[in-house]
């Protein structure tokens, strides 16, 4: 026989109540004088035994009264044979998830979890799996999935002894994914299953701060299982309260003017938790040294819950180009209160826009062309208007990074440029002034200049340019928004051209069009904007001007863009200076010697690459480069997820559907001990061993009150009359 509730056998000791009971001898209360004894001697007392049962079947049925209720609390059943064979604990598959990432630095959390995640350990049952991630913005295993299945004694004390030698890294969480990634380990793992149910349960564990720069929007891209709960072991730290810093880049201001002041001030958001102990910090700039210049504190006040941005004077003694440090003072969390900055040097680049000074300004290519802004973060652009006839460079000085050309180009002037193409050049042509000619030219016509210098790059005999009806203006058609050009403009509440009105235009005919890629074309079928390589470079042809006597186009909004996305294409933007911890490490740099483990910066700082014969290696700056020297050293900082470290509401979960089990450790498996399996409920209740209990209870207390009834009858004393 066995129980479902064995505890409730406690209430069976209730039987030594009526055995005391029944020990007890009562004395008469009332004490009753004869007149006819008044006058007798009283006779010494005889000792008796006080504690001796009279009534050995009384006592008998009343324990069994309280023998039965206990059994039917205890809920029995037989075992059969089914239940006997399956008794043994089939086991649970484990996951526990180890936060860490940076917030977990904190003083005391990474403690927490490595307690906790013990203390998980501890109470999982000899058959269980247990596997062990660490989790970051992806997981890591210690104990695989796949070895916890194959030996689960083993994968047990495998995790109990990684868990001393592991320690939190720089990188950011993201709890979200690391559930996704962890419930498809399950599933790509299937439970055993008997008679189309699932033998094994399952359960993931999570070790973490639960901070709020986690996202969770990652699960709702799935259905959670409602048999898979998730156990919130939450750290916190010895200290409430966090504030961090961080350095704004040029995408994160808005406007010009805050762009161009960042070469003597920066702009910092400095963020306080909402649960501060204090709300007033300072700023602090310290070089690659750590020396600090104290003519550059900045005093900030920062309620609880709240931000503020603040505009930070760099040392004028240093240069702009030197790397730096901001350090945040006055908060008691510190993994987060530096910020590495690194500007690197400014390239510096011409672009040539080839035109005759003979034009009116207003009317002329240049005169739009040179008001637009095309420097970038890393390359100052600089433009110099030239005239066809003139040398292009002078000598010893290198080609330029960009050239736009207007109608005014020459042949001459074009064989020059075809050279620099080939090495990689982008030449932007804008077929700017009109054509002689409506027609295709006949066979005994001089062809155009513009054609000789199509020519003269391109081995195309067959292309032909002439001049095109101009009887009414042309809108742009079948733009190719998938280009980088265009680009920026896929979304449709920026593809709207028709406001741009073409007065005059070029037709081009004859051209290949498996060689050329037609960009736009005008709503007479001609082409707008047409690109073809030459080498490693790149012509773009514009078949009409940009400015007001062509054309709408210089007076738009798109105009600075389009020019913008046609610099780019000759001229990349270089690799950023400001990467953070997890990024990976790009190409460039690997080829340039840098080495990295796993391919990804993994820890904060200013970084450069130190030659030192055929070895290269990434080392801190302070090692490698002299003070207030201007150097391409790279800035690794924390990723700012990582500094909001407010906690999650751990009721976010539910919003997904995910069944969040707040119990503690030791209460879950003294209820998972004391539960029976599935089969053993079905078993008492067919078996119904309770009703028979609480049958049996009623019978004996009716055979008690029986009893009773004829022992206080054998015991009345009949009354005599007279």
């Amino acid at each position: 026989m066995s129980f479902l509730t064995p505890l409730y056998l406690l209430a069976g000791l209730a039987v030594l109540a009526p055995i005391l009971a029944h020990l007890v001898r009562k004395r008469p209360r009332d004490v009753i004088d004869f007149s006819s004894i008044l006058f007798l001697e009283p006779s010494a007392r005889r000792l008796t035994s006080r504690s001796r049962i009279e009534h050995w079947l009384l006592l008998f049925l009343r324990s069994l009264i309280l023998l039965a209720l206990a059994f039917a609390f205890a809920r029995p059943y037989l075992k059969t044979f089914v239940q006997q064979t399956t008794a043994a604990d089939p086991g649970k598959d484990r996951v526990l998830l180890i936060d860490s990432s940076a917030s977990m630095r904190r003083p005391g959390v990474w403690e927490q979890a490595i307690e906790k995640a013990k203390e998980y350990l501890s109470q999982s049952g000899q058959a269980d799996s247990l596997a062990v991630y660490l989790l970051t913005d992806r997981l890591e295993p210690i104990v695989s999935i796949e070895q916890a299945r194959q030996d689960p004694g083993q994968s047990q004390a495998l995790a109990a002894q990684a868990l001393d030698a592991l320690s939190p890294t720089w990188f950011a969480s993201d709890i979200g994914k690391g559930l996704v990634q962890a419930l498809e380990l399950l599933a790509d793992e299937p439970l055993e299953t008997q008679q189309g149910q699932s033998v094994r349960s399952a359960q993931i564990a999570i070790a973490s701060d639960f901070q709020q720069g986690n996202s969770l929007e990652t699960l709702g891209s799935i259905q959670w299982p409602s048999d898979i709960p998730v156990i919130p072991l939450v750290c916190k730290p010895k200290s409430p309260g966090n504030a961090s810093l961080t350095i704004l880049t040029n995408a994160d201001q808005a406007d010009q003017e805050e762009q161009e002041s960042t070469e003597t001030t920066v702009r910092v958001a400095v963020r306080n938790s909402i649960d501060a102990p204090t709300d007033r910090f300072r700023l602090q700039w310290l070089d690659p040294s750590g020396r600090a210049f104290d003519s550059t504190k900045t005093e900030v006040y920062v309620p609880a819950g709240q931000q503020q941005v603040v505009s930070v004077t760099r040392p004028l003694e240093l240069d702009p180009a030197v790397p730096m440090v901001l350090e945040l003072q006055g908060d008691a969390q510190p993994f987060d209160n530096r910020q590495f900055l690194s500007r690197g040097r400014k390239v510096l680049a011409k672009a040539l826009c080839i035109d005759s000074r003979l034009r009116d300004s207003k009317d002329s290519l240049w005169y739009f062309a040179m008001r637009v802004p095309v420097s970038q973060p890393r390359l100052e652009v600089q433009w110099e208007l030239k005239d066809p006839n003139d040398g292009l460079v002078e000598e010893g000085q290198s080609p330029p990074c960009w050239v736009v050309a207007s109608s005014d180009l020459n042949l001459t002037c074009a064989e020059r440029l075809k050279p620099w193409i080939e090495q990689g050049l982008h030449v932007l042509w804008v077929l700017d002034r009109p054509l002689e000619n409506r027609n295709p030219p006949t066979a005994d016509q001089q062809p155009a200049d513009a054609v000789l210098v199509l020519k003269s790059w391109f081995d195309e005999n067959s292309i032909a340019i002439f001049e095109a009806e101009s009887n009414r203006y042309r809108l742009l058609q079948e733009i190719d928004m998938n280009h980088p050009v265009f680009s920026p403009f896929a979304d449709p509440k920026y593809n709207n051209f028709t406001k741009i009105r073409f007065w005059h235009h070029r037709n081009i005919q004859g051209f290949d069009p498996e060689s050329w890629r037609v960009l736009a074309k005008f709503d007479d079928g001609e082409a707008a904007l047409l690109q073809r390589p030459l080498g490693k470079g790149m012509v773009t042809v514009l078949t009409s001007g940009w400015q007001p006597i062509e054309s709408q186009l210089a007076l738009s909004s798109k105009f600075v863009p389009i020019l913008n996305s046609l610099l780019e294409l000759g001229n990349p933007t270089p690799e950023p200076d400001d990467y953070y911890c997890g990024d990976a490490v790009p190409i460039s740099l690997l080829e340039q010697g840098w080495k990295s483990t796993n391919r990804r910066f993994d820890a904060p700082g200013i970084f450069s690459l130190d030659s030192h014969g055929k070895t290269a290696r990434v080392a801190p700056i302070e090692s490698t480069l002299p003070i207030n020297e201007p150097t391409d050293a790279i800035a690794v900082n924390l990723p700012r997820s990582e500094c909001l470290t407010d906690p999650i509401d751990l009721e976010e979960f539910a919003r997904f559907g995910i069944p969040i089990d707040t119990r503690s450790i030791a209460q879950i498996d003294r209820e998972r001990t004391s539960r029976a399996n599935p089969l053993a409920e079905q078993l008492e209740a067919s078996q119904r061993g309770w009703w028979w209990m609480l049958l049996f209870v009623l019978l004996f207390a009716g055979l008690e009150s029986v009893v009773t009834a004829l022992g206080s009858r054998t015991r009345t004393i009949p009354s005599t009359s007279g």
